[in-house]
């Protein structure tokens, strides 16, 4: 279905670029089709306006072309009426892509009821591919492949630190990167470790699955080689540790590569199994993820219908068996775009995740951080014997509560667990029978349970009293479920909308310009509503800043927790603003000698200064200056001079 549109889309291209098409506005249309190949796609709309408008809208091919192009910026409303525009004017050409789009676009609400968007910041995102976002198992870095320049060659795989005001800059893993290429898939708890694609044996070029033991550093990567085959096996993802599923262009599939399965019974990975018709095609699925509920299952297609390249798709599993699931749906805006879109990712315990996509037409996936709330209530599609096709439901059960067993029953299931062992665990290559028992309650169903809710407003501007644009991050947890939520300032700097209510609420806002803002709201069940009145620090050329200095305690030139996270927010401004310096300066007013002072000034200069190097600030965007105890702080005037003279000064500069 998607070759047949992408084949149509390419003609109809081809048939306006070389003037085939003879109509008014032509020339505009043309226009208009170079924009859109370069991704400058309000210029491509402004130019197809003017087509239409020359055609006195008796063109039908321009109104596709201007549902196309609002899909491309994810204005569904706009895209909408032009498309149905188009399907009045009984043009056949294009109908069945307009019906596969107008179809996403209205089951879409039925799948998120809000979704927010935004790529990583570009210290983050390289100039080459940057893909297939995931945390590790402590929250503390985010793991991605990256082709950008480093000491080893191809794809290789990187991380970012998380910080509570953004992320850190990237980092090159060597221990799992080589001159080949090489992929993140995912972290296992049992054991301990990770599931990666590469090529880590000698003369090995078709790329294979791997499993990487790490504790506290990571260990030689080793071949599962029961999972893989003579082909290409990619993408690996598990799901706590007894599933993995995979990409594959193995024998046997239904064409270009396919999504198995394997379930982990003894201790072995049993064999693989294709996920069957529903989720394959002919042709390329990849990237699967299931979600925590454990019956969803995310993946990257270019065979279901879609808005162009691949896109993202949920299919629910709604037998026992791994072929029997639900019509798989495509995601819809803004999650999907007109480009390839892939690897999404649900971050555990949260409505934050990550998707990989190139729709910005530089011909290089970026990764983007995604947040969403998903309808309610969550739904599936089936098609009936007739054809037809009918929503379902899916209905929370409550967890039952388990019974104490008693001693009988204990020695049973000992008896049962020894005579398994006595038969033998089971052998390479064991498919098991399906189970003939629905999974229990799971983790996403919970969530279905609705949050209270609370009102947040509030205004963002800088010391001149000048209005922001700017995107307000507020982030917020209850019940062990962290929520985040995007809010936009508006041309007055104003933001309004709504929050699950939390215990403490903690804004960020990191634009580039301004000095990153942090800012924690505690008890907000006490408030009616939440109100933020934000001034941010805007960063002029030639001019200097002071921030608050970074203390230490009598004698010591120890960082502090306070301190690093003063200076994690220092850091995050540094990312943000790559032309941004700072200057340091050390001082001391202990009861040594001049020379004393004098070193002890140095070392917390240093310590300083090395933590911001550590965190990725170039060396040459960081000086420092020891002053010993020639600049005390007067107790006349300053009546906690002696520790604050015990201190390292910050001053920035653009």
């Amino acid at each position: 279905m998607k070759k047949t549109a992408i084949i149509l889309l390419l003609v109809g291209m081809a048939a306006l670029a070389f003037g085939q098409i003879r109509s008014p506005g032509s020339r505009y249309a043309q226009e208009g089709l170079e924009y859109y190949q370069r991704g400058e796609y309000n210029r491509a709309i402004r130019e197809f306006l003017s087509a239409d408008r020359s055609a006195d809208g008796r063109v039908p091919e321009y109104h596709y072309w201007l549902g196309r192009l609002h899909i491309a910026v994810a204005d569904t409303a706009s895209a909408m009426r032009w498309f149905d525009k188009y399907l009045d004017s009984g043009d056949k050409q294009y109908q069945s892509q307009v019906d596969n789009y107008l179809r996403i676009v209205q089951r879409q609400k039925k799948i998120f009821s809000k979704v927010n968007i935004r790529p990583l910041p570009d210290y983050v995102n390289s100039r080459n591919s940057d893909y297939g976002a995931i945390l590790d198992p402590e929250g503390k870095y985010l793991y991605f492949t990256s082709l950008r320049p480093a000491k080893k060659g191809k794809e290789n795989i990187w991380r970012s630190e998380i910080f509570s005001s953004g992320f850190g800059q990237p980092e090159l893993v060597d221990e799992l990167s080589t001159d080949k290429n090489e992929a993140f898939g995912c972290f296992s708890a049992d054991p301990q470790g990770a599931w990666i694609f590469g090529n880590y044996e000698t003369n090995k070029r078709d790329g294979d699955i791997y499993f990487v033991p790490r504790t506290d550093k990571w260990f030689q990567p080793q071949n599962i080689s029961q999972l893989n085959s003579s082909q290409v096996e990619t993408h690996p993802m598990v799901f706590r540790d007894r599933l993995l599923f995979f990409a594959s262009s193995r024998e046997g599939g239904y064409g270009g590569t396919d999504i198995y399965v394997s379930e982990k019974i003894g201790g072995i990975w049993t064999q693989p199994q294709n996920l069957g018709p529903m989720i394959n095609t002919p042709e390329n699925e990849q990237t699967p993820f299931l979600d925590w509920d454990g019956r969803t299952l995310y993946f990257s297609s270019r065979g279901h219908p879609g808005f162009g390249g691949y896109d993202l798709f949920k299919a629910y599993r709604i037998g026992t068996t791994w072929q029997e699931w639900s019509l798989p749906e495509n995601l819809g805006l803004p999650v999907n775009s007109t480009r390839n879109d892939r690897y999404f990712y649900h971050v555990r315990g949260s409505n934050e995740g990550y998707i990989s996509s190139d729709r910005q037409v530089s011909g290089f996936e970026k990764i983007y951080q995604i947040n969403f709330s998903l309808a309610r209530p969550t739904s599936y599609l089936v098609r009936e014997a007739d054809g037809s096709v009918r929503s379902v439901d899916v209905e929370y059960v409550a967890p039952a509560l388990r019974k104490p067993a008693d001693e009988e029953t204990i020695f049973a299931r000992i008896d049962e667990s020894l005579e398994t062992i006595r038969q033998g665990l089971p052998k390479p290559g064991f498919v098991p029978a399906p189970l003939g028992r629905e999974p229990q309650p799971t983790e996403a169903l919970a969530e279905d349970v609705e949050p209270i809710i609370i009102r947040v407003e509030g205004s963002v501007h800088d010391q001149f009293g000048e209005a922001v644009l700017t995107e307000v991050q507020i982030s917020g947890e209850t019940n062990g479920q962290r929520t985040v939520e995007v809010f936009n300032t508006n041309s007055l700097g104003n933001f309004l909308g709504t929050l699950p209510l939390a215990d403490t609420y903690t804004a960020v806002i990191n634009t580039p310009g301004y000095l990153v803002h942090q800012q924690i709201i505690q008890d907000p069940r006490s408030l009616a509503r939440v109100k933020l009145d934000i001034e941010l620090q805007k960063l002029e050329k030639k001019a200097s800043l002071s921030l608050p200095d970074i203390l230490f305690e009598n004698g010591s030139s120890e960082l502090g927790s306070g301190a690093t996270a003063e200076l994690d927010l220092l850091v995050m401004s540094l990312l943000t603003n790559q032309g941004l310096k700072v200057k340091l300066s050390g001082h001391a007013w202990e009861s040594g000698s001049t020379a004393e002072n004098k070193d002890l000034s140095e070392r917390r200069a240093r310590a300083v200064a090395d933590y911001l190097i550590s965190k990725g600030i170039a060396k040459k965007r960081v000086s420092w200056k020891a002053y010993g105890n020639t600049r005390t702080l007067d107790p006349q005037t300053e009546p906690s001079a002696l520790g604050k003279s015990r201190r390292v000064e910050i001053l920035l500069q653009m």
